[in-house]
């Protein structure tokens, strides 16, 4: 019973230790089946690390660098024939940028790139335009005024950014060409046309001057017509003779030229005394002078006849513009009227001159109550004849024989005569002379003015008078 007892306690045990062992060898299997499964979990995570920065790392190379200028947009004042360089400064400066240049908002001017694998190279537009080595910048040299404008520097991306620079090329004025009608020769009554064409950047303003001695005098709205760059003057005279300036400015510098104009004209003939006094057998001089330019051709005629130079009776002498004849009367057909003519290319002109036996008179003058004049007469003077009247008022003539005075030469004659003993009340009067010799008399001189004042008093202090005494008679009488 106990050996049956101890078998079943033995195989219990055995039963126990086979299912241990199982158990055991289950959980080793399981434990490797759970390592596998972490390594190839770590893998799959490492795997899907390397995926995910792989893909993070495609992102950054797919992302587009974003440029920018860094340069603001400037005025630029270039003096022409000069050398500028637009500055246009990006930001990042690398490989992947491209920079465009254009101007006055034009298609492709000229652009820039870089080459992976090579710096930065320049690239020519003509032989002026450049962009300048290792940068951005736009180079032009020997600039021109039609380079003027607006350059604008942008960067061709995603989203272009740009800057435009304003470029002025600037010069100072020049005087091209300065012309005067038919060179500056000119007859009187035609037109003066000045042409002053100029060049320069900014455009030149054009003001006109003339000579007048040492001064230059700017030519006024009135005294020409101005159309551009062109005056006018019509229906010039010989005072417009002279020289002309054209004076250009624009801000930059200056600039002028000058042009001569003659206008000629007929010429203008003057005669010293229209009148001359002589007698039979007594020389007179008959004096005349021409104002012209250009030398004119003179002649002498005596009562619309013409003198020749051979004539016996008279004799010419003349020296350059002036012209003398010499008259020695031997009858009374003698005297008469002769006549001084001048003529050039463009014209004559002439004046008489009278020969006369009657007295001449110069012109009268008054100083307060007393009178002066100069009588001309070869012949005894036998009568000086002088006539007053006063101005205010219907007063008529006063006629007054002077004092014939002695003769200073053998033909002149001064006379200085006081009127105030004449002058019965102050104010204005009014006088001239004539004169008688033995031959025939003068015609009257040119009326004078005598304004006389009464001594003590105003010219119309006589008038007053009676007022005044009425005055205090009364007063005197009231007073009693």
């Amino acid at each position: 019973m106990e050996l049956k007892r101890m078998s079943i306690c033995l195989a219990l045990f055995v039963l126990a230790c086979i299912s241990h062992c199982s158990e055991a060898r289950h959980s080793l299997v399981r434990r490797g089946a759970d390592e596998v499964n972490y390594d190839e979990l770590q893998n799959d995570e490492g795997a899907d690390d390397e995926a995910q920065n792989d893909a993070e790392g495609n992102d950054e190379e797919d992302t587009a660098v974003v440029a920018k200028i860094v340069t603001q947009s400037a005025l630029y004042n270039v003096t022409i024939g000069r050398t500028v360089r637009l500055e246009c400064l990006v930001s990042p400066a690398t490989a992947s940028v491209v920079v465009q240049w254009t101007r006055n908002n034009t298609k492709y001017f000229i652009g820039t790139q870089k080459d992976y694998e090579q710096d930065l190279a320049s690239y020519s537009v003509g032989d002026r335009f450049s962009i300048a080595a290792n940068s951005t910048d736009l180079l032009i040299r020997e600039v021109r005024p039609s380079d003027s404008g607006i350059y604008t520097c942008g960067i061709l991306q995603f989203k272009p950014v740009h800057i435009q620079h304003h470029l002025v090329v600037v010069e100072s004025p020049r005087i091209l060409m300065f012309t005067a009608t038919n060179n500056g020769q000119l007859v009187e009554g035609s037109d003066l046309v000045l042409t002053c064409k100029v060049s320069g950047s900014p455009p030149p303003k054009i003001v006109w001057s003339r000579g007048e001695g040492n001064v230059n005098k700017r030519l006024q709205e009135n005294d020409a017509t101005y159309l551009g760059n062109t005056l006018t003057i019509k229906n010039v005279r010989r005072s417009h003779s002279g020289s002309y300036y054209c004076y250009a400015f624009n801000g930059v510098g200056t600039n002028q030229s000058e042009v001569h104009v003659v206008v000629r004209g007929k010429p203008r003939v003057h005669v010293e005394r229209t009148v001359v006094n002589s007698a039979i057998g007594v020389e007179a001089i008959l004096e005349c002078a021409v104002h012209d330019d250009a030398a004119s051709y003179i002649r002498w005629y005596k009562d619309g006849q013409r003198i020749e130079d051979s004539s016996r009776a008279y004799s010419i002498s003349s020296d350059g513009q002036r012209s003398n004849l010499s008259v020695i009367p031997r009858h009374d057909d003698d005297f008469g009227t002769f006549t001084c003519e001048a003529e050039n290319e463009q014209g004559s002109h002439n004046r008489s001159i009278d020969l006369v036996q009657s007295p001449v008179l110069e012109d009268l003058q008054v100083d307060g109550p007393k009178i002066s004049l100069t009588i001309h007469s070869h012949q005894p003077v036998e009568v000086i004849e002088l006539q007053l009247k006063e101005l205010d008022g219907d007063a008529e003539w006063k006629t007054l024989n002077v004092p014939v005075p002695q003769s200073r030469n053998t033909h002149e004659y001064q006379v200085d005569y006081s009127l105030e003993d004449h002058l019965s009340n102050g104010g204005k009067y009014e006088v001239t002379v004539k004169v008688k010799n033995d031959k025939s008399w003068s015609a009257h001189t040119n009326p004078a003015v005598i304004e006389y004042v009464l001594p003590g008093g105003s010219a119309h202090s006589l008038e007053s008078t009676p007022i005044f005494l009425a005055t205090a008679l009364m007063y005197l009488l009231v007073r009693m």
